[in-house]
């Protein structure tokens, strides 16, 4: 039988009182006591979760905030659009800002990425090719 949401929430609240536990520096045996879990592994599971559940917490605002972000630009951007095609130099200017902010939050403007396994292997290969010519020079000469 699934847990009840007041028993979902107990349980909540629980693993956050772990985790404040934690971070105050007490043990998980302490921490399994205090908090009514059966042992110290089942109190650091349940501190493992919570922080778990507190960095996908974070990321989520993170991705909500910059959706929200790019449509404020989308938005001022539709507002001085028509302004901006017909050449009004201040409309343009924020026409082109909204481009520039919407870019620096999706990363757009990443730069190129390269396989630096693959880099160091040319580098190698052009090392081994220096060397094999500088030899057949040292071989040549009387």
């Amino acid at each position: 039988m699934p847990a009840s949401p007041r028993q979902r929430m107990s349980a909540v609240e629980r693993r956050i009182q772990a985790l404040q536990l934690h971070l105050a520096g007490v043990d998980y045996r302490t921490i399994a006591k205090q908090v009514g879990y059966a042992d110290g592994a089942a109190a650091q599971k349940a501190v493992d979760r919570a922080i778990e559940e507190s960095i996908a917490r974070g990321q989520e605002d993170t991705d909500t905030i910059r959706t929200r972000e790019v449509l404020r630009y989308n938005r001022l951007q539709a507002a001085h659009w028509g302004k901006a095609v017909k050449g009004d130099v201040k409309a343009s200017g924020v026409v082109l800002q909204c481009m520039a902010g919407r870019e620096r939050l999706l990363g757009l403007a990443a730069p190129k990425k390269i396989n630096i396994e693959a880099q160091q292997l040319g580098d190698e290969i052009l090392a081994i090719i220096g060397e094999a010519a500088a030899g057949d020079e040292q071989g040549a000469a009387p």
